[in-house]
């Protein structure tokens, strides 16, 4: 059955998701690509049937399909976010070890200038 909003959302193998998108959804459409569309449609939608006939027990399911488009939607956002702060987090580290390690090597330095003034009182105390 002809669905017009799926093949305009369709056309061009481009996903037009919102109202504005599809302003330049007519520069795309034509009716062989309609055609086209409705064959793969009718492709995937023999395809998944058979599926379903064919693993009835241990294959996968119109479920899992969704979940793996929830994936695909929000994988990219998700991973570019984890990157974003794995390279935050590793910066701020490094800073914070550097500033440390001057803490500590300040820290160190005094404490050597103080043992060698006490040692130098000892020595002229002699």
């Amino acid at each position: 059955m002809y669905n017009h909003t799926t093949s305009v959302y369709r056309l061009g193998q481009r996903a037009f998701s919102t109202r504005a998108n599809l302003k330049t959804a007519h520069r795309f459409y034509t009716p062989s690509s309609h055609n086209a569309l409705d064959q793969q449609q009718q492709q995937q939608q023999n395809s998944e049937t058979s599926k379903d006939n064919n693993n009835n027990t241990g294959g996968h399911s119109k479920e899992s399909a969704e979940e793996i488009g929830v994936f695909r939607a929000y994988g990219k956002p998700v991973a570019t976010l984890f990157l974003w702060s794995a390279l935050t987090y590793m910066t701020f580290q490094a800073v914070w070890s550097k500033l440390y390690f001057d803490e500590v090597r300040l820290e160190t330095e005094a404490k050597i200038d103080d043992l060698k003034d006490e040692l130098d009182k000892l020595e002229h105390t002699r």
